[in-house]
C-alpha cells in the first residue's frame, strides 16, 4: 500500500511540475530539482538535479516533436551550432558539480534562481521578426556552452538562459526560439544526464544509477504530461505583468527554500 502511494505522490508531484511549468512559461527544472529536495526523503542535491535532467531529455524530444508537428520547419543550422557547445557546457556542468559538496551545488542553483529572477523582474524579452535573424558563426557555440553549462550544473536544463541569448543576439525568431530552446535542451541534458549516470551514487535507494533516481522518472514525466495542457490554458489568460509577478513570486519561494535547506 506504501509503495501505491508512493507512486501516487510522485504522479501528482509531476502534475504540479508540469501545471506550475506550463501556466508561468518556467522551465521544468527549477521546479523539479527543489520539489524532489523538498518531497522526496532523503534526496541529496547531487540525485535531485541528476534526476532533473533525465526527465528533461524525454520532455524536450517530446516538446520537439510537438512544435514540429505545429509549424513544420526545424531551425537546424541554429540548433546544430547551439548543440555543439552545450553538448560540451552540459556534460562539464554536470560532472563539475558531481565534485562538489552538496552545499556548493545548492549555492550553484542560488545563482542561477538570480539571474532568472532578474531577467523576470527587469528585463524585456527582445522581439525578432521574420527575417531579422542575423547568421553568426562562433556566437551560438558560446551561447550553447553558457547556457548549457548553467543548464548541466543546476539541473535545470538551461533554457532560461538560453532563450533571452538567442533572442539578444538575434540568431532566430521569437516564434521558432522555443522550438529551438528544446532541440538544444535534448543535446544538453542528454550530454549532462550521462555525467550524471556515471558519477559516484549518493542517494541510497534501489534503481539508483550513479545521481539518478531512475523510479521517478516515468512517474514524474507522466504527470507532467498530463497536467500541462492545464497549465497552458492558465497561462493564454494570464496578462504578462500577471505572469510575471507569479513568477517573480515563485522563485523567491524557491530561492527561501534552498537558503533554508543552506542554512539549516
Amino acid at each position: 500500500m506504501d509503495f501505491v502511494v508512493h507512486m501516487a505522490a510522485m504522479v501528482v508531484l509531476g502534475m504540479g511540475v508540469g501545471l506550475f511549468s506550463a501556466a508561468l512559461g518556467l522551465g521544468g527544472g527549477l521546479i523539479m530539482v527543489p520539489a524532489f529536495l523538498t518531497f522526496v526523503d532523503g534526496m541529496d542535491a547531487h540525485t535531485a538535479k541528476g534526476t532533473s535532467l533525465f526527465i528533461i531529455f524525454f520532455v524536450a524530444l517530446l516538446n520537439t516533436w510537438r512544435l514540429h508537428r505545429e509549424d513544420g520547419r526545424y531551425p537546424w543550422r541554429q540548433a546544430l551550432s547551439l548543440a555543439l557547445g552545450a553538448i560540451a557546457g552540459g556534460f562539464l556542468g554536470a560532472w563539475t558539480t558531481s565534485l562538489l559538496p552538496e552545499r556548493a551545488v545548492l549555492w550553484v542553483f542560488m545563482v542561477f534562481l538570480g539571474v532568472v529572477a532578474a531577467r523576470t523582474f527587469f528585463l524585456e524579452t527582445p522581439t525578432v521578426q521574420e527575417g531579422q535573424e542575423r547568421r553568426h558563426l562562433l556566437v551560438p557555440l558560446g551561447i550553447g556552452l553558457f547556457a548549457a553549462a548553467f543548464g548541466g550544473a543546476t539541473g535545470t536544463g538551461g533554457g532560461a538562459l538560453l532563450i533571452p541569448l538567442v533572442l539578444m543576439t538575434g540568431i532566430t525568431t521569437n516564434r521558432r526560439v522555443a522550438g529551438l530552446s528544446n532541440m538544444v535542451m535534448v543535446a544538453t541534458s542528454a550530454a549532462g544526464s550521462l555525467a550524471h549516470v556515471t558519477a559516484a551514487a549518493t542517494f541510497d535507494r534501489p534503481w539508483t544509477v550513479g545521481a539518478v533516481y531512475l523510479p521517478l522518472v516515468p512517474l514524474v514525466f507522466l504527470g507532467a504530461q498530463l497536467a500541462s495542457p492545464w497549465g497552458k490554458g492558465i497561462n493564454r489568460v494570464l496578462t504578462l505583468p500577471k505572469r510575471r509577478f507569479a513568477m517573480g513570486c515563485f522563485l523567491l519561494i524557491v530561492g527561501a527554500r534552498i537558503l533554508h535547506r543552506l542554512l539549516s
